[in-house]
């Protein structure tokens, strides 16, 4: 469970493919309210950890550690071999939601070592 720090939306991911995110609103009588989720699935996924990155005003913008796994059809059939544990590469990734398109898309990612296994965030910048 991670939260933008403006309190914009939040995003829940579970360890495996799902992930959902929720844009929160304040209604005329300024109670909050919860938007429907929006889906950020990717299959073949783990998800070891998540964080709401500070990005001032512009699209709340969430980072997961990630790992992808071949398809079991295919270790089956031979299309792909089973990768050695020094060549899994973990990523992080960077999902942003577009709260004028009410959209989610992941933006773009890097390799992390593949060691990582959770994520902190720290506060300020510019």
């Amino acid at each position: 469970l991670a939260s933008d720090p403006k309190g914009r939306a939040v995003m829940i991911a579970s360890a495996e493919k799902r992930k959902l995110v929720y844009v929160l609103n304040m209604d005329a009588t300024g109670k909050p309210t919860i938007a429907s989720p929006l889906e950020a699935h990717r299959s073949r996924t783990i998800t070891f950890d998540t964080i709401g990155l500070d990005n001032g005003y512009d699209n709340p913008i969430f980072a997961t550690l990630e790992l992808q796994y071949p398809d079991t059809e295919d270790l089956v059939s031979g299309d792909v071999a089973v990768p050695k544990p020094e060549e899994v590469e973990k990523q992080l990734a960077y999902y942003e939601l577009d709260l004028g398109l009410n959209h989610v898309s992941r933006r773009w990612a890097t390799t992390a070592h593949r060691t990582a296994c959770c994520l902190g965030a720290v506060p300020g910048g510019t």
